[in-house]
């Protein structure tokens, strides 16, 4: 069992605090339970949505193949390729 060190507070209206008291109550859960939960699982899907590429059926075969040829350095990438870089976070 993990140690609940952090403490996280919010305001609600009234109205909402009733809302989300229903609902927990219809969980058998707390509302402090029911409110982290709910976050949580949001929180885990807008960070899945973020970093997670859908492509449709043609746009993942035009993918693939673009990944099996092997790519053309061009005269102008080399150049790019050889400028110092302005950006450190990168090096």
């Amino acid at each position: 069992m993990t140690v609940k060190d952090e403490r996280l507070q919010i305001r609600v209206d009234p109205e909402q605090k009733h809302l989300l008291e229903q609902a927990a109550s219809l969980e058998h859960l707390s509302l402090s339970t029911f409110v982290l939960q709910a976050a949580a699982d949001r929180a885990e899907h807008l960070l899945l949505e973020r970093s997670a590429v859908r492509l449709s059926p043609a746009a993942a075969e035009a993918f693939s193949v673009a990944l099996e040829r092997p790519a053309e350095v061009n005269k102008r990438l080399a150049e790019a390729l050889r400028r110092p870089r302005g950006f450190s976070w990168i090096d």
